[in-house]
């Protein structure tokens, strides 16, 4: 009897699903409580240092303190969802000068990496945005609660890595942008 490749890599996935889910694996999956998480920005120019916030999100957590290489993390931002506590300036961020929701209406990341020296986490992963890919190390904060895994860190983004090139003569703004974060996943 011949077997297909498609078949063969069907057999291979699903094995691996089904050992996922096997009682007593140290996997455990978490989804990310957007009602617990935050995803916070600080851009800086000349006349104003916003703090943003973005309210619609998702994603999901697998923990593994067993075999950390097993553990991942990912997160879908809507970009529409930016607030900054103006609703002119959170209009011209959904723009194309900025963020361009229309033609790129989320920001994803994929962890494909976390490491752990002592206390300390890394998580390494690529952040999508304005359809530019950029992989990130970011140092992490995780903290395993009950039926909660509390992820916290931040990073600095160049935001003309991601092809947001506007500036304004007379509100020159910054290149970096300050991104904080806390996410909190629950068991399902």
């Amino acid at each position: 009897m011949r077997v297909g490749r498609r078949a063969v890599l069907g057999w291979v996935l699903g094995g691996a699903l089904l050992l996922s889910a096997v009682p007593g694996s140290a996997a455990e999956r978490y989804v990310i409580a957007p009602s617990k998480s935050q995803f916070q920005f600080k851009a800086y120019s000349l006349l104003a240092k916003p703090l943003g916030t973005f309210h619609t999100f998702r994603g999901d957590i697998v923990a593994d303190a067993q075999q950390l290489s097993a553990s991942q993390v990912r997160f879908v931002i809507e970009a529409a969802s930016i607030e900054t506590a103006n609703t002119r300036r959170d209009n011209h961020l959904r723009s194309e000068d900025f963020l361009f929701v229309q033609k790129y209406p989320t920001i994803t990341f994929v962890s494909t990496a976390i490491a752990k020296d002592g206390l300390h986490y890394t998580v390494q992963g690529d952040l999508e945005m304005r359809g530019v890919t950029k992989h990130l190390t970011i140092p992490v904060t995780i903290e395993r609660r009950q039926d909660e895994i509390v992820v916290q860190g931040s990073v600095s983004l160049n935001r003309k890595d991601f092809g947001v090139n506007y500036n304004s003569f007379l509100n020159p703004v910054q290149d970096k942008v300050d991104v904080m974060f806390t996410i909190v996943g629950v068991k399902p």
